[in-house]
């Protein structure tokens, strides 16, 4: 008797257990219901350059876009109806155009969905019901296109600082040293000196200083001048049969040759061709940025994540837009406004950033902006949102998983009027606005080696006369 109890009860309780798996697959089938015939309230707002709305007389709203071609093409597939009205003005002023569209979209019975694609995030997962992606895409920076450096001052271009500063030490060394060598003849032909000098032994102490040092001031001008007009190719003369001499004239218009001939090779291309200044190309450049400060979007995702951070260079990014809050915006209209300004750098989606270049070119008629390269970010994959645990999200799911594969949206949004053509604002300029890279000391070695040896033999040579007239002298 207790074992047929048992069989019994063990029978009912396997006959409960099938029953709510059955009921469990029904329910989870009876979510996946037909839209055909269904009517959809979905709610948009302007989201350039992907969906745009203009705002028309007697309050009449024109909304096109890819969004909008989405929205038709569903309704054509299953055959339903739909509306679409603008985001709520009110909520949007108080929490952002984003936070807007989702409070909307949960508390508000009459909205079934957003024309709009969403980066989905645990907290947008939890309270609304998501498609698969409709897009994907990565991110790239809006920034001012960097500047044309000043010319004023190019024809030192051609070398780098530390080529100059060697021309000057050895030009100065070498005047020192004829002016040297020069004050020693002369010391050692009293019988030609001039009569200045023959007068230097009748005065006193003092004014015979003074006479010395006019003399040596004249001989250092003297061969200051001769050793520049070597260096500008002006030439010169500087008459002395003593062979130090020769030697250090000879090895100094050596030299010079090769610098003229290195720095005439490039100094017309510093002198004509524009040069910009270093541009913004990623998140770490536009945190060391002085002149240039981002601006964030607080209700994008990215936005979110900047403002999140509590390491890196997103926090970084965070901290800069805190210090200055009008720097975090949710309007999209502010943030095109404060962009125009050409103070400040966006984070966001390619497609944004090239319309945002384009639609500056229109109105400016130059190219104000650029894109930077694409960000060091994972791209973006985005889905539609609609109210949590509807009938109809599998469905249309399945529905934009067929679009996005046969590329439509990627072609309605790549013809959008909304991106303005500019492609000299992306064409690649690199070959045609770069210039010669400056000439390094170490391309000169060979001809500041080349002056150093001829110093030191002019010097031996030097030494060598002078002790060759001492024992003469001694004979």
């Amino acid at each position: 008797m207790c074992k047929a109890a048992v069989t019994c009860k063990n029978k009912r309780l396997i006959s409960i257990t099938f029953l709510a798996i059955l009921f469990s697959i029904l329910g989870e089938f009876s979510t996946d219901a037909d839209p055909e015939g269904r009517h959809f309230n979905y709610i948009a707002f302007h989201n350039p350059p992907y969906d745009t709305v203009i705002r028309g007389p007697n309050g009449t709203v024109t909304i096109f876009g890819a969004s909008h071609n989405l929205v038709e093409w569903l309704s054509v597939k299953f055959k339903f109806t739909y509306n679409t009205s603008l985001v709520n003005q009110t909520l949007v002023e108080k929490y952002g155009t984003h936070e807007a569209l989702f409070y909307q979209l949960v508390n508000d019975k009459n909205v079934d969905g957003i024309a709009c694609s969403f980066y989905l995030t645990m907290d947008r997962v939890e309270k609304m019901d998501f498609t698969s992606f409709t897009w994907n895409e990565g991110f790239n920076l809006v920034v001012p296109r960097p500047e044309e450096e000043s010319r004023l001052f190019a024809f030192i271009g051609p070398f780098q600082p530390s080529v100059w500063m060697m021309i000057f030490i050895s030009l100065f060394v070498v005047v020192v040293l004829m002016t040297l060598f020069t004050w020693v003849y002369n010391s050692q032909r009293r019988n030609n000196v001039s009569d200045a000098t023959v007068e230097i032994d009748q005065i006193d102490d003092h004014r015979r200083s003074n006479a010395i040092s006019k003399i040596l001031f004249d001989i250092f001008s003297t061969h200051m001048i001769y050793a520049i007009n070597i260096l500008t190719n002006q030439g010169g003369r500087e008459a002395f049969n003593r062979a130090s001499f020769r030697i250090l004239i000879g090895v100094w218009v050596l030299c010079a040759m090769v610098l003229v001939n290195s720095y005439t090779g490039i100094v017309t291309s510093s002198l004509t061709t524009p040069k910009l200044k270093p541009s913004i190309d990623s998140l770490e450049e536009l945190a060391a940025s002085k002149q240039i400060a981002v601006l964030i979007r607080f209700d994008t995702s990215l936005g979110e994540q900047i403002l999140k951070a509590t390491s890196g260079v997103y926090k970084v990014l965070g901290d800069q837009a805190r210090r200055n809050p009008d720097q975090i915006v949710g309007d999209p209209f502010k943030l095109s406004a404060k962009l125009e300004t050409g103070r400040y750098a966006f984070p966001f989606v390619r497609t944004y950033s090239i319309s945002f270049v384009g639609s500056q070119y229109k109105k400016d008629k130059k190219c104000r902006f650029k894109s930077s390269k694409p960000l060091s970010v994972s791209s973006g994959y985005y889905s539609w949102l609609y109210k949590k645990n509807s009938m109809y999200t599998k469905s249309h799911s399945r529905a934009l998983m067929d679009l996005w594969e046969s590329g439509l949206m990627r072609y309605w949004i790549n013809t959008q009027p909304t991106i303005p053509k500019a492609d000299q604002c992306f064409a690649d300029n690199k070959r045609r606005i770069s210039r010669l890279s400056p000439i390094q000391l170490s391309d000169l070695t060979s001809a500041f080696l080349i002056l150093g040896i001829g110093v030191g033999l002019a010097t031996l040579s030097f030494l060598l006369e002078l002790i060759h007239s001492k024992l003469k002298r001694y004979k």
